[in-house]
């Protein structure tokens, strides 16, 4: 296990075709918020594509720091419920865009915002190149089994972790869909942005060679 830095993050990520982008989202998501307000604040703020994942972290920051004007429900968001995600994998903008015009075109009779198809086909046109194990435990009972699982990175969460299984490195992954306890996540698998403030933590990412090595950080 390897710590690593913010810089060699976004050098891990998959690297990008010619039709490829990453997406990223400001997120208003936050239990305190929900207990105090007494309704959930989740929603989706603002997206960014981008096909450098550093220069899109630096744009979501800066508009972070204004987050005061955006609202949910009515309540102004405050900043420290607003993280910086992304997806995992790759978006690629031909297949959005072909999706979206032949939407479009079905749709032509009816009084339609394209933008908002366009929005929605983003997340189901990916390619998909990683599965996330998104373990929201830290008991070893549950850690234990992942024992074998080939991996690359880990990120930590609040309550758990985001394992990292590349497609390429497992010969059948229905296996995967057999843990106890997790929840694997395939092609619009949503990620934090590491080493950045999240609310009230900041991730942490380490590279690995075997899923079960998460037991050294509890």
């Amino acid at each position: 296990m390897e710590k690593i830095s913010l810089d060699d993050f976004f050098n891990y990520l998959p690297k990008l075709n010619d039709e490829e982008y990453y997406l990223f989202y400001l997120i208003s998501r936050d239990k305190g918020a929900k207990e105090e307000l007494g309704t959930s604040i989740d929603k989706v703020l603002f997206r960014l594509t981008e096909v450098n994942p550093k220069r899109a972290t630096e744009i979501m920051k800066a508009i972070r720091e204004s987050s005061g004007v955006f609202t949910v429900k009515g309540y102004p968001v405050r900043k420290e419920w607003v993280k910086i995600m992304f997806v995992l994998n790759p978006v690629n903008f031909v297949k959005t865009s072909r999706r979206t015009a032949s939407r479009y075109v079905d749709m032509c009779n009816e009084k339609v915002d394209v933008m908002k198809i366009y929005h929605s086909e983003m997340p189901k046109n990916i390619d998909f190149r990683i599965f996330m194990i998104d373990v929201d435990s830290k008991e070893r009972e549950v850690l234990s089994q992942l024992s074998g699982i080939r991996s690359r990175l880990v990120i930590t969460t609040k309550r758990g972790f985001h394992i990292h299984v590349w497609k390429d490195d497992i010969d059948d992954p229905k296996f995967l869909f057999n843990l106890r306890g997790v929840e694997v996540k395939t092609r619009d698998s949503i990620e934090y942005v590491p080493f950045i403030d999240q609310g009230d933590f900041v991730p942490q990412a380490f590279k690995i060679e075997d899923a079960s090595e998460v037991i050294k950080l509890i």
